[in-house]
């Protein structure tokens, strides 16, 4: 596989991996929200009952798989990219993040304009981190070069 091929390939298993991570994120804050009387319980003996759990289950299964695969997709990565490339886009689950907790339903995140000015500033700072250099060197390539 050629330098180009490959540092392509690392940019997808990257935003793939962020991708999973995010929705890791969402999907465990979900499942536990499920949960009654969160984020405490009544007695030490009401956290093993199974209808405390039963309706948790499912979202937390799907987020422990998600970052799992999550870990996979990273591995693939960092074999792919140089990691002063790579680890900057992990910020852009910040904004993932952000984002579906304001937008999807059941999470009731309320946003403001301090919050929303530190998310810029942490995608703008990892974008200053993973632009490519003006020296035509592939293995620091930005993905459109």
């Amino acid at each position: 596989m050629s330098a180009q091929n490959r540092l392509r390939h690392g940019w997808g298993w990257a935003l793939g991996s962020v991708v999973l991570v995010s929705c890791a994120q969402l999907s465990l804050k979900y499942g536990m929200q499920q949960l009654p009387g969160s984020p405490g319980f009544s007695t030490y003996a009401a956290m093993f009952e199974y209808r405390y759990w039963a309706p948790v289950i499912a979202p937390i299964a799907v987020g422990l798989v998600s970052y799992a695969t999550s870990v996979l997709c990273w591995l693939s990565a960092l074999a792919r990219l140089p990691l002063s490339l790579a680890y900057p886009l992990l910020s852009l689950s910040y904004l993932l993040v952000y984002l579906g907790a304001i937008l999807l339903p059941g999470f009731n995140e309320t946003t403001n304009a301090m919050r929303l000015t530190g998310v810029v500033l942490v995608c703008t700072g990892a974008g200053l981190i993973a632009w490519p250099s003006t020296r035509k060197d592939p293995e620091n390539a930005g993905p459109g070069t």
